[in-house]
């Protein structure tokens, strides 16, 4: 209850005096400075870490783009064999030279291609290139092989480069298995790390090829046409240092100055060393790896803060901070210390915003649901909570306020990403929200709520809280849920019923017209289910068809759909049984064979033995042709062809 005006002054009990709780609050204030300064220090931490990893992503992408750039050089490489029914030298000279690559793609030894020459041809490709004004030419290494490569053309064809002229390349495991896999998958394929053959016994450095096949004629579909029509590689060979000195280096040439560069080939080990910036007696503060996938192979970049990097990000502030906050800490304490003799009003004006709040409390608790003010930002922090919170969790509202749990707590993990992004869309657009979600309660029981609410913004246009409520519509859930049970479901044997297998078909058909992969569709009719009514009842017929419910679902593959038409009647959509329909027919013959024999075995109910056969038609479907209902027909008339042969077997549908 509020004091009267002219009631006794309320006087501060302990020991204490006033002056001693204004050095009280001295104290805190500097230690709240030295929290600050730590903050700061730790934020300018945080800022350096985050410059250091956005030098790793442009420096991640300088790689990636410039590989890209590479294979692009590759392509167009082929398509100039592409448009050209033979390639010659001259050709293929101008070509690379109108590129400027050395301008354009620094880093690159050159630009090849290197034919594939069966072994039983071998002397007389030698000759032929011999006679083109070679007189040395070889391929080289010169043992007895099945199958050569040779490197044939080579721009610019100087310097190193004339060291590879005639080099069988698919001579080496790691460049052939590069070369194999580009001729297989018809792309470009990046090759382990190797000594390239224009190393001289000077500055040797670790190299890498890309290579892209050229193939005879159109284009290939599989793996088999693509071996038998290869003719030969367009590649580049490069040397690992002076490319990423390229690519990480600065106008100057010199390497990135904030971090320092290692990369290897698959895993980070000294054996599969590219190439490296670190500066050996240097111990960085930040390190990270990051991968970089290109032509089938993966490199690993170890990126670490260089000491220019950490040297440029010392600095002065967080002293700054705690100097200046020392300051300011001395003139609050001097304010506080001459204000004391405001304090009774101060303490008036508290015990008049305790009965607002008072009042505003008991109004709150009138609402209908959880009312809640909570933080702008998560995980939404709780400043204050009704105690409808008790009924929706287990937990009485003084464990949200006292900060035990935040409102991001309460909500389902699989829910509150969603939800963050609706509350702080609405805070972006400074508007209202709605949305329903799942909330956890302390003993395990989740419940929908019917969230709404809104930010309360200053003057400045910042978010200070976000005021909302939520209603349990749980039960409202459940009812929709039950609708849509009875909508897609068969009440006797919880099988899917008619209109979910129509939904579910033409899924499959469209799933076999996109994978080209074939399907079937099982029409099941039970032989002489009529006398199992008349003879022994209608609720021994339902339990006889919720059996045979249950031998169909585990007849079948896991993934295959189960259903029931009505009466006697079920269907079994079996999906991808093979690339062709004899394949699919062969499967599905299978799959029938067994529900016939399932299906066959004796059941008991009521206390008597019964038995019960199929009838199973089998339509077989390829694509989206012929249409869900012409399928369920034809598998329909097939079920009535094995009926008419005598029942209790199995017959195809055949085109009339």
């Amino acid at each position: 209850m509020a004091q009267p005006d002219d009631a006794p002054a309320i006087r501060p009990q302990g020991l204490l005096d006033q002056s001693a709780a204004a050095w009280i609050v001295l104290g805190a204030l500097l230690l709240f400075t030295l929290t600050m300064w730590r903050f700061f220090d730790a934020q300018r931490e945080d800022r350096s870490h985050d410059r250091f990893l956005h030098q790793v992503d442009n420096a991640r992408s300088a790689l990636k783009s410039r590989m890209q750039a590479y294979e692009q050089v590759l392509n167009g490489t082929a398509g100039l064999f592409a448009a050209s029914a033979e390639v010659s030298r001259a050709e293929f000279r101008r070509y690379v030279e109108s590129l400027e690559l050395d301008d354009a793609l620094p880093g690159i030894q050159g630009t090849g291609f290197a034919l594939m020459v069966p072994g039983t041809e071998r002397l007389a490709h030698e000759a032929a290139v011999r006679a083109e004004g070679f007189p040395d030419y070889r391929i080289h290494p010169e043992e007895a092989r099945d199958t050569y490569s040779t490197i044939l053309y080579l721009e610019p064809f100087e310097g190193r480069n004339l060291r590879a002229f005639g080099y069988d390349m698919y001579s080496e495991p790691i460049r052939r298995e590069a070369m194999n896999r580009a001729r297989d998958t018809g792309r470009a394929a990046l090759s382990g790390k190797v000594v390239l053959v224009q190393e001289t016994e000077e500055d040797v450095q670790a190299g890498f090829l890309i290579y892209l096949p050229i193939y005879r004629g159109d284009a290939v579909d599989d793996v088999l046409s693509r071996r038998a029509l290869l003719v030969g590689f367009v590649y580049s060979p490069f040397r690992a240092h002076d490319l990423m000195q390229g690519v990480f280096g600065d106008a100057s040439g010199t390497a990135r100055r904030d971090v320092e560069i290692e990369v290897y080939d698959l895993e980070a080990d000294a054996r599969n060393l590219l190439f490296t910036s670190r500066t050996p007696d240097h111990t960085p503060r930040f390190t990270t790896d990051r991968t970089v996938e290109f032509g089938g192979r993966v490199w690993v970049v170890r990126f670490s803060s260089s000491a220019q990097f950490e040297r440029d990000m010392h600095r002065i502030e967080p002293y700054l901070v705690l100097l200046a906050g020392i300051v300011v800490d001395i003139l609050i304490f001097a304010v506080i210390y001459g204000s004391v003799r405001h304090r009774r009003k101060m303490r008036r004006a508290a015990l008049r915003l305790a009965d607002s709040r008072d009042e505003f409390r008991t109004l709150v608790e009138n609402v209908p649901g959880v009312v809640f003010r909570c933080a702008p930002r998560p995980p939404w922090r709780i400043l204050h909570i009704n105690k409808g919170i008790l009924d929706l969790t287990g937990e009485p509202p003084e464990h949200f306020i006292e900060g035990e749990h935040p409102l991001a707590e309460i909500i389902h993990p699989d829910d509150r990403p969603r939800i963050e992004e609706t509350m702080m869309s609405s805070i972006l657009a400074q508007a209202p929200y709605e949305a329903e979600f799942r909330v956890r309660s302390r003993f395990g029981q989740v419940h929908w709520v019917s969230a709404r609410g809104q930010a309360l913004f200053d003057r400045n246009g910042s978010a200070r809280w976000v005021d909302g409520v939520m209603l349990d519509i749980t039960e409202r859930r459940a009812a929709e849920a039950a609708i849509r049970q009875l909508a897609f479901i068969d009440p006797l044997t919880q099988l899917p019923n008619r209109r979910f297998l129509l939904d579910r078909l033409r899924q499959g058909l469209a799933n076999s017209d996109r994978t080209r992969r074939c399907g079937a569709l099982l029409f099941i009719d039970l032989d002489h289910f009529k006398d199992v009514n008349d003879t022994h009842g209608h609720e021994a017929g339902d339990s006889v068809l919720t059996e045979i419910s249950q031998r169909l679902k585990h007849s079948v593959r896991e993934g295959d759909t189960v259903a029931r038409l009505g009466g006697d009647e079920f269907i079994i959509m079996l999906e991808n049984l093979g690339d062709t329909a004899e394949d699919a027919t062969e499967k599905a013959e299978a799959i029938a064979s067994k529900v016939l024999a399932d299906l066959g075995a004796p059941l008991t109910v009521g206390g008597h033995a019964v038995t019960t056969t199929p009838s199973i038609g089998i339509s077989i479907f390829c694509g989206q042709d012929p249409g869900a209902d012409e399928l369920l027909k034809r598998a329909d008339r097939a079920m009535y062809r094995a009926k008419a042969a005598g029942r209790n077997r199995i017959a195809h549908h055949t085109a009339l």
